[in-house]
């Protein structure tokens, strides 16, 4: 056996995504980046907010004040939802309003909120929610680049509503901060994925338009090469 011979099959190149695909994707850029810039905004309002102090060790927050703030936080993304479902594709347009339909409840139950378990119980119901059904647009956005987007805030959601449903000790406080990190963590991401999305978008209309000029010049190199020599009439 001849030792010139590759030992393993050459990597075959990963397959374009059609251009309904790209297109469905670049779509979805701008609202991800709505939604991750408000999330990230909300995550750092949680962080910086001032606190209560009794002491420099024990500080807290009122229930009103995260009442206010998640309030707030439920209304622009439900905005920013809207926007995100009329761009989005058919098969999952339906749940992306869905996710926008369940911050009313949220809402209304954060308005009535007067006591921590009350707000636990309002911020978890409303994530788990929103993260499952985060999750099926997961499942049905599979063929899209960077689908994994998805499933990440999906995690951070559910893992948001798990903590706060066992979370019996949590103060507003803790709640808050939670709730800040899992949207901070995700809005990250969503900014992120939205650029991306866009950038792709962008290189592969580039380089469909480079294809038809790059033809022609090798075209043109073509028949020059296949052009006949004339003969030397000045020759002696």
């Amino acid at each position: 056996m001849s030792t010139d011979e590759p030992r393993t099959e050459p990597t075959q190149p990963r397959p374009e995504a059609p251009p309904q695909v790209i297109a469905e994707a670049k779509a979805l850029g701008s609202p991800m980046i709505v939604r991750g810039i408000l999330g990230v905004a909300f995550g750092f309002a949680t962080v910086f907010w001032p606190r209560d102090a009794a002491s420099p060790k024990h500080l807290s927050m009122g229930v009103d004040i995260v009442d206010i703030l998640s309030i707030s936080y439920l209304v622009l993304f439900a905005l920013t939802l809207v926007y995100q479902g009329l761009r989005s594709p058919l098969n999952v347009r339906t749940a992306v309003f869905g996710q926008a339909v369940i911050t009313i409840p949220a809402i209304v139950f954060l308005f009535l909120a007067e006591q921590p378990v009350e707000l636990r119980a309002a911020l978890s119901i409303w994530a788990l929610l929103h993260g499952l059904i985060e999750l099926w647009n997961y499942r049905q956005l599979k063929s899209h680049p960077m689908a994994s987007d998805f499933l990440i805030a999906a995690a951070c959601h559910v893992l948001l509503g798990v903590i706060l449903m066992f979370g019996d000790g949590f103060g507003a406080l803790w709640i808050l901060g939670f709730t800040g990190v899992a949207t901070l963590i995700a809005g990250v991401i969503f900014i992120i994925g939205g650029y991306s999305r866009i950038s792709r978008a962008k290189q592969v209309v580039a380089a469909k338009d480079s294809s038809p000029a790059e033809a022609g010049t090798a075209e043109t190199s073509d028949a020059e090469d296949d052009e006949p020599d004339t003969p030397d009439h000045h020759q002696r």
